[in-house]
């Protein structure tokens, strides 16, 4: 009787993770061919959080032909503007670090949007997305940090993904 709800529990685990690897990611990405090269673009995602002031939203474009580098753009909600200098993506052993270009900071109701933009080799990208990691985005100004902490459920279930999308991506470029 044990054995048979050890294997059983073994099957549903196994299903599990086979379905987390076959997942659609299609309504995750956009992909446009142009005359030098192709367009990948991940659509906005929320999986960092900040209680002191709420949610961090990013979005990643890589091109290819360019160097091997893509651009992170992320926007953030803060009780005052806050211009920042660099920020650092981490996720496990994995960082995804720099200075940022600022896109805007705008007043919206009791709190200020903050649009930035990073633009880093894509090679680490390829090991960002990893569920099992402890994932963080930490933004810096002026000598102050601000660290927002993934949701653990959120990241867990986007990770695969986000990974699945980078695998596709190297193996089209791969020649």
């Amino acid at each position: 009787m044990i054995r048979r709800a050890l294997l059983l529990t073994a099957l549903l685990l196994a299903g599990c993770v086979s379905a987390l690897r076959a997942q659609d990611i299609r309504d995750r990405y956009v992909v446009r061919q142009e005359e030098d090269g192709t367009i990948y673009h991940t659509l906005p995602v929320t999986l960092f959080v900040r209680e002191e002031s709420g949610d961090l939203t990013f979005d990643i474009t890589y091109k290819t032909g360019r160097d091997g580098r893509a651009t992170l753009n992320f926007t953030f909600r803060m009780g005052e503007p806050t211009p920042l200098d660099s920020v650092c993506f981490r996720s496990g052993r994995t960082t995804i670090s720099g200075h940022v270009k600022r896109f805007y900071v705008e007043p919206s109701k009791r709190e200020w949007v903050h649009r930035y933009s990073l633009e880093a080799a894509v090679e680490p990208f390829y090991r960002f997305f990893d569920a099992e990691a402890e994932a963080s985005v930490t933004l810096y100004s002026g000598g102050r940090a601000y660290r927002y902490e993934a949701r653990r459920r959120a990241w867990r279930a986007y990770a695969p993904v986000g990974f699945r999308i980078f695998e596709m991506i190297r193996c089209n470029e791969a020649e």
